[in-house]
């Protein structure tokens, strides 16, 4: 029968009872080398021991507790020499500091009280230039400081300046990297920003007498202050690589770079060959590593990760990394050695110590020559330049070409020089394939690294005896070859070159009604470069810099100068920006005709007769049999990433649009794998990448899956002559300070038949009203049927059970999202719950990082400095009346009034939370407007009746003034 709690509880038999002498104790915590202890002491400092902790009452009673039972255990622990080994280090008994919390008699090692913080703290390493050391000195900052050499600083979020482009030029290039960081651990609490807190335990950390909690770093904890250091910047990768690996819930902030998560990373195995001895026996050790490290760290610390620091697209990508248990290549590097071994005349062996192989030296002879080039297909090989006792060397081949220009590709010879000897170009691909190496007429074996080769295949093929390369692999391969065999290819090369120029020399201004930004006139030259070559190009600018009004340009210049009549254009884009391209058209280039081809009563023979075609993407999938055989002028695809996916119907469709000249507008071109770049660029320049199987094993593949940083590279050498991005802040001087957009959203089929019933019901029952009351005796009744029109227009779902989705709900989460990927911020207000409830699920399903705030929120300042501070929160949900007042959120520069109602006064406030003083960004408020509802006509009211809108809407409420029956027709028509 299990014992009780009073005998578990009861003491043995014979201990004492007495209570001993109580002096006061103060628990003190200290540091050493190891870490924080904590000692209990006098007042005066000097230690104390054994002490009864019945002797004491509340808190003090608990610590000595607790205390006296961890002693008691180091009684029975073996100390090998450890002249501290009776101490009770923090880390290894966190459970102290709950007591501790509510104990007046904790202090630090001077005798000064400690206290806690409420609350959660936030840990992050800050990157940052380094402006203070000379370039050739590195310095290491101390890992740990005096408990109050802390400096406390107030939170501010800090902001980029960028210097405006001159007038008609190219934007002004990026400040040079810089080449010296200083990384910096802090602590972020709501009170504070806290540099190089000390660690107490794995969640705690002292700074200035207070201890922070912050989620659990894990057990490396101690070694955190030391990731405060100076350091070069291409050694930021590695310092990354560390933290992430040793620790956990650090966040990593470096200017306005990204973190992103990558696909896992599968760790190689590896020859090391780390030295040939005096007998010319060879020392080879097997371990692991992954491209683009040291080839000893993974033999010397133990990673979880790697990370990719990329500085064009202003990233920080890191990627799980994962360890293939190397017996399989034990395995393999044995038997490769025993099948030598069996073919040798002479005794000679190896034998192991771990993992490193000691092998004789005829035998190391036989293996490099039949056996390694066999293991060089799934090993890495490192210090081959150590093998030259065995006719072994590293080689750098040089490659020659003689190339004629044919129909998007290069066609010719292709040589490679290696020393003396010279290869033709696939024969030394095949040899390298088979053997692992070039075999040279010295008698010596030529080691090359494999991804110089990898390269190769990736650019040339064979057609018919020769070497071809595509049209658009030209700068790559030019990267390879000297200046001088540069300036022997074909006259194309000067289509690249001309890039760099395409700022200058005179080029005719569009014909549109719009003065373009420099950043804008720039993109039009840019598309026209492109347009006079007949290459395709994806747009990307950033949300709100005008993609729309630079294409129209385009468009606008293209027809005004044709000499001859041009075949139309189409623009295919979603269904909801029809109704925007329109308007743009009539607003820049009333000159140009345009048709919209949509509905049931579409008629294509009609929609031809004009110059741009205004279509959907799901009416190019209806009607591709039609559409593939007209021949266009111009395919723009605008929202572009609709057709990410290849396999589609609507992706094929696209694909079969006949155009010489391709145009893409795309915000977020990738969004989440490699396959959708293929496919844009599929639609652009079909020869640029091939096919989808050679697209996976050139670059697919290498990248996501083997982590391959220089292929990624070679593919945005690639790709960047044909894209075009601009974030915000690259041309942020250039704009103004604010700028106010409409996006207008149609209905949906149920949407609508729904909004048309109800609206004809309230039209019918309001006329009744009126008749019978008046109008001022019926304004609570006119304000309810106003109300439900608004929701049906914006929130259907609140209407109708969820049974009609909001197309208004889809559109902003598009852009949100978009805005998230390029690293912004938004603000999103809204009347009713119902709509901030929708968005929270849809961001959620997005990914995208938000927070809400509605008048039951408690913890607002929380919640604001969360948005302030964390990168990856990048959307601020909340309601118009919560938002209007008394917020600072100058972090954003996005502002969405998804239901908008018409107390303008209310809106500007709104805005006004990001558009304040210590906004260095401009800001863009975007009110969304679904047509053919009340939210149209109120609009209209306001842009065209001024004085009957001020009548109707009060400045300080939503309340209705004085309304006449024919101001009511016209809402309710």
């Amino acid at each position: 029968m299990p014992a009780s709690i009073f005998d578990t509880l009861k003491r043995s038999t014979g201990q004492q009872t007495a209570v001993s002498r109580a002096p006061e104790v103060q628990f003190r915590l200290c540091f050493d080398g190891r870490g924080a202890y904590l000692a209990v002491t006098d007042l005066d400092g000097e230690p104390q021991t054994g002490l009864d902790p019945r002797a004491y009452h509340g808190a003090a009673h608990d610590v000595l507790k607790l205390v006296a039972a961890f002693e008691e255990e180091n009684l029975f622990s073996i100390g090998w020499g450890d002249e501290a080994g009776d101490r009770l280090y923090m880390a290894d008994h966190e459970m102290l500091l709950w007591p501790l919390r509510r104990c007046a008699q904790f202090v630090d090692a001077k005798g000064r009280p400690l206290t806690f913080a409420e609350g959660m703290a936030e840990l992050r390493l800050e990157v940052e230039p380094d402006v203070s050391a000379p370039p050739s000195e590195v310095k290491q900052e101390a890992a740990a400081s005096e408990e109050h050499d802390d400096a406390a600083v107030e939170v501010a979020a800090s902001q980029d300046e960028t210097e405006a482009p001159a007038p008609d030029e190219a934007p002004a290039p990026k400040p040079a990297l810089p080449e010296r960081l200083k990384a910096t651990v802090t602590l972020h609490h709501p009170s504070r920003t806290v540099r190089r807190p000390k660690p107490v335990t794995e969640r705690y950390w002292l700074s200035r007498g207070v201890l922070y909690e912050t989620a659990p770093v894990g057990p490396s904890a101690a070694l955190v202050p030391g990731f405060s250091t100076a350091l070069d910047r291409t050694a930021l990768p590695r310092l990354l690589v560390l933290l992430l690996s040793y620790t956990q819930n650090i966040g990593i902030r470096y200017g306005d770079y990204r973190m992103r998560e990558g696909t896992a990373v599968e760790a190689r195995p590896t020859l090391f060959i780390e030295q040939v001895d005096a007998s010319k026996a060879l020392f080879l050790r097997l371990s692991s590593s992954a491209p683009g490290y040291p080839p000893g760290w993974f033999a010397e610390y133990d990673l979880s990760t790697v990370v990719e620091v990329d500085d064009e697209a202003r990233t920080i990508r890191h990627r799980p990394l994962t360890y293939v248990p190397l017996d399989d290549a034990e395995a393999r590097l044995s038997r490769q050695l025993k099948a030598a071994r069996r073919t040798l005349k002479e005794d000679a062996g190896f034998f192991r110590e771990g993992d490193l192989f000691v092998i004789e030296r005829a035998l190391a002879q036989t293996f490099l020559q039949k056996h390694l080039p066999d293991l060089l297909r799934d090993f890495i090989l490192y210090g081959a330049e150590k093998l030259k006792a065995y006719n072994v060397r590293t080689a750098s081949p040089k490659l020659s070409l003689r190339l004629d220009h044919g129909i998007d590709f290069l066609a010719g010879d292709a040589t490679l020089q290696v020393e003396t000897d010279t290869f033709n170009l696939f024969d030394a691909l095949q040899q390298f394939r088979r053997d692992g190496y070039l075999q040279l007429s010295d008698g010596t074996r030529a080691v090359v690294d494999a991804g110089y080769f990898d390269r190769l295949d990736r650019l040339f093929s064979k057609k018919d005896e020769q070497a071809v390369i595509s049209f658009f692999d030209l700068p790559l391969v030019e990267e390879l070859i000297d200046e001088k065999v540069a300036a022997a290819l074909p006259p194309v090369r000067s289509v690249f070159r001309g890039f760099n120029t395409i700022h200058e020399g005179d080029v005719p201004a569009p014909r549109v009604d719009a003065t373009l930004r420099p950043y804008q006139v720039y993109g039009y030259r840019w598309l026209r470069y492109l347009h006079a070559h007949t290459l395709g190009g994806c747009l990307a600018d950033d949300m709100g810099l005008g993609k729309t009004l630079q294409t129209i340009a385009l468009l606008s210049a293209v027809y005004a100068e044709a000499e001859e009549a041009l075949p139309p254009s189409v623009v295919v884009m979603p269904r909801s920006l029809l109704f925007n391209w329109g308007r743009e058209l009539d607003k820049f280039a009333p000159h140009l005709s345009y048709a919209v081809y949509h509905g049931p009563d579409r008629d294509l023979a009609a929609a031809l007769q004009a110059q741009i075609v205004l279509t959907t993407y799901d009416i190019v999938r209806a009607d591709v049999e039609a559409l593939r055989e007209v021949p266009f002028c111009y395919a723009v695809l605008d929202e572009a990433q609709r057709i990410k996916n290849i396999a589609t119907q609507t992706s094929k469709a696209v694909m079969l649009l006949h155009a010489p000249h391709r145009l893409a507008l795309s915000g977020t071109p990738i969004e989440n794998h490699l396959g959708e770049l293929y496919a844009l660029f599929r639609f652009l320049n079909p020869a640029m990448f091939g096919s989808v199987k050679q697209f996976g094993s050139r670059y697919a593949q290498p990248i996501q899956k083997d982590g391959r940083a220089d292929v990624a590279h070679e593919l945005r050498r690639k790709i960047y002559p044909f894209v075009l991005r601009r974030l915000k802040r690259d041309v942020a001087k250039d704009l103004p300070e604010r700028i106010d957009q409409t996006l207008y959203i149609d209905m949906s089929e149920p949407q609508a038949r729904h909004y048309e019933q109800q609206r004809r019901f309230y039209r019918d029952a309001v006329h009744e009203r009126v008749l019978a009351d008046g109008v001022k005796r019926s304004q609570f009744y006119i304000f309810q049927a106003l109300a439900e029109l608004r929701m049906i227009a914006s929130i259907p779902e609140a209407q109708t059970e969820g049974r009609v989705a909001s197309p208004k709900r889809a559109m902003l989460v598009e852009q949100l999202a978009e805005l998230a990927e390029s690293g912004r911020k938004a603000l999103v207000f809204a009347n009713y719950l119902a709509a901030l409830d929708g968005l929270l699920e849809d961001l959620t399903a997005a990914g995208v990082g938000h927070v809400t705030m509605t008048g039951r929120t408690k913890n607002r300042q929380q919640i604001v400095e969360r948005f302030q501070d964390d990168p990856e929160c990048s959307v601020f949900l909340m309601t118009l009346k919560t938002g209007s007042l008394g917020l600072n959120l100058t972090a954003a520069d996005t502002v969405f009034l998804f239901d908008p109602w018409w107390n303008q006064a209310a809106e500007q406030q709104a805005i006004d939370r990001t558009h304040r003083i210590g906004q260095d960004k401009t800001v863009f408020s975007y009110r969304l407007i679904v047509r053919g509802t009340i939210e149209e006509k109120m609009l209209l009211l306001q842009e065209q009746k001024r004085a009957l809108f001020d009548q109707i809407i009060a400045a300080d409420s939503s309340a209705l003034k004085q309304l006449s029956e024919d101001d009511l027709d016209f809402i309710f028509a």
